[in-house]
């Protein structure tokens, strides 16, 4: 009788390992992620680390061109760990750079260490001291631009940590744009954008401690944006006239111009993902809800409620894809969008119960991106025609009756988030009231 069921057994053994060997390979959240939306979007721990990446593909490039054509595009990454570890790691008294570059006065080192300390990128969800590796300097001058670096084996490594994929797709959709005098125009934009500061005293610092860092010998090919995919559909030009129009600003800052393309990088991604992710159940477009804070407990839990939505739509999506996905990858691609708008100004805080809103940073780049730079535009018209029309974003009464929120919340609640918002961006310069009937959003004078 024994032998029967070690047949049996052996026969389903078999049939197992046949069935494993057809089974399809379940697929990895980057991989699902270019699927729906183009390029990796993953969860980065920080938010704004989009932008970043993108400006180290405009000008770490091998070329001249910061926007180069074809299927590939090499750029020379330089890790800026000297800096970094100056500041960072407390390690890095032994290192032998460190004896060899700097002088032996201990207040000099602590100047420049303070120095470097202030030029830190933003760390939103960062509560103590970060490590080297974590810690990224803001891109005031050309030469502060970086990649990702770590320590292993001894050895300092220019790897992805944090530049997981959303500036590589941003860089694929500028660069792959079939209009060609908006490319030609962002191309030279991009070329303009540093020139105020090539003989700064910053400048002059950070490139001679980017010599001492370590950099690739050669240009390498980025297999993340090479597999990336543009041209999906007609909001990436929202995207792109954002981009043309922020280095148009002429009377900006080039800080100011640096902060807005990094943020509204970050806002487009964020509102891509989410268009994407409805399209891609079958679902039609919706607003979401922005509570501008004029204090109506029911538009709050409105807007909390379309937070949850979207990440619902985003992990819904995710597993109609790939429904054996892991629930760690899809939390992933989840995880960008609540922390990329919250790092950018799109909610209201990184922890605890959230709701969409604009801080004062968001608004001024959402005005820099579609304000052109010769005129203003009318209040009514940038609530309407710019946050409903065109990013799809709901605070005044046009948008709630045009979508048809007006069905649940009543429209004096909208027209009053629409009031609160014109006087936060009042208060913040962005608004000029000349009468009761004529207020026009403009860039602040002062960046």
């Amino acid at each position: 009788m024994a032998a029967p069921f070690k047949s049996v057994q052996l026969e389903a053994a078999i049939g197992l390992n046949m069935q494993d060997d057809t089974t399809e390979k379940v697929r990895k959240g980057p991989e699902v992620s270019r699927e729906l939306f183009g390029g990796v979007l993953d969860f980065d721990a920080a938010g704004h680390y989009p932008g970043l990446e993108l400006l180290n593909f405009v000008y770490c490039g091998a070329g001249e061109d910061p926007l180069p054509a074809g299927d590939t595009v090499k750029i020379t990454r330089r890790s800026h760990d000297f800096g970094r570890r100056l500041v960072w790691d407390s390690s890095f008294k032994d290192d032998p750079r460190r004896h060899n570059v700097l002088l032996d006065d201990a207040a000099a080192e602590e100047t420049l260490r303070e120095l470097l300390r202030c030029l830190q990128l933003d760390i939103p969800s960062g509560a103590k001291e970060p490590k080297w590796s974590r810690a990224h300097f803001f891109p005031y001058t050309q030469s502060l631009i970086h990649w990702d670096a770590r320590e292993r084996y001894g050895s300092i490594r220019v790897e992805r940590l944090y530049l997981r994929g959303g500036g590589a797709l941003a860089f694929k959709i500028l660069r792959s744009d079939p209009d060609t005098m908006r490319l030609e125009c962002i191309r030279e934009g991009f070329k303009l954008l540093y020139s105020a500061t090539v003989e700064s005293p910053l400048e002059i610092l950070a490139g001679f401690i980017n010599e001492q860092s370590k950099t690739d010998e050669q240009p390498v090919v980025d297999d993340i944006e090479k597999a990336t995919q543009a041209n999906l559909d007609d909001f990436e030009n929202v995207y792109r006239d954002g981009i043309l129009n922020i280095l148009q600003q002429g009377d900006a800052t080039s800080v100011a111009k640096i902060r807005a393309v990094m943020g509204w990088t970050a806002l487009w991604l964020v509102l891509m993902q989410n268009r994407r992710a409805r399209h891609s159940l079958g679902m039609a477009e919706s607003p979401i809800i922005c509570d501008c804070g004029a204090g109506s407990p029911q538009l709050r839990r409105a807007s909390q409620r379309c937070l949850q939505q979207v990440l619902g739509n985003i992990v819904g999506a995710v597993v109609h894809a790939e429904p054996g996905i892991a629930s760690a990858q899809r939390n992933k691609i989840r995880s960008f969008f609540w922390a990329t708008a919250a790092a950018n100004g799109f909610l209201n805080a990184w922890r605890g119960r959230k709701h969409f809103t604009f801080s004062v940073d968001a608004l001024e780049m959402i005005v820099l991106a579609t304000i052109p730079a010769v005129h203003g535009m009318p209040f009514e018209r940038f609530v309407t025609e710019v946050l409903y029309d065109r990013l799809g974003l709901a605070v005044g009464r046009g948008a709630a009756e045009a979508s048809g929120l007006v069905n649940s919340i009543d429209a004096s609640i909208f027209e009053e988030n629409e009031a609160q918002l014109a006087l936060q961006m009042i208060a913040a310069g962005l608004v000029t009231q000349y009468s009761d009937a004529t207020r026009m959003v403009s860039r602040r004078t002062a960046s």
